[in-house]
């Protein structure tokens, strides 16, 4: 039976990886309110190499390497709590102090979709930045790139993708 994968219910996520690739949302929070036609999912073209000995016009030999996978959205309702959890720095007195270095931040995050498919990571690096618009029309976003990662504990997967029920 085929699926069709349309809409965006939800994007969850929590810090640390997850036991297993379950689905599990204990422990997740949304991001906020994703603005509308942002989030997308894409898959680089795999590399590879070639390797060619003088007496041969064919290759001899090559390897492989799947290509990076990537999930962008942009929030439109960000808070203070929001910017500390994807910039680092911190939150005091409801005022966020922007970090003085740059901060690997991973989360292991589940995107839903209205219907279709939906997909558990459980390491993505997520970078943000800020994308505003102070004008009648606009907005001030939080754009995010999430890079899927292989996780670092043993025996899962980089990625498990679902039926949404």
């Amino acid at each position: 039976m085929n699926v069709v994968t349309l809409g965006l219910s939800r994007i969850l996520g929590k810090k640390g990886e997850p036991t297993k690739g379950d689905f599990n949302e204990e422990g997740y929070t949304a991001y906020g309110l994703t603005y509308e036609d942002t989030a997308e999912m894409t898959q680089g073209d795999p590399e590879e190499q070639e390797f060619y000995a003088e007496e041969e016009d064919d290759p001899v030999d090559s390897i492989e390497k799947a290509g990076k996978i990537i999930f962008k959205f942009s929030i439109m309702d960000p808070s203070v709590e929001l910017l500390e959890r994807l910039y680092g720095g911190e939150v005091v007195e409801d005022i966020f102090g922007y970090p003085d270095l740059v901060s690997t931040i991973e989360e292991s995050v589940i995107i839903v979709p209205r219907k279709g498919l939906k997909f558990q990571v459980p390491r993505m690096k997520l970078t943000a930045r800020i994308n505003g618009k102070f004008s009648k029309k606009g907005l001030l976003l939080i754009d995010v790139v999430g890079t899927i990662r292989k996780p670092k504990t043993s025996g899962l997967k980089k990625m498990y993708v679902k039926k949404v029920a």
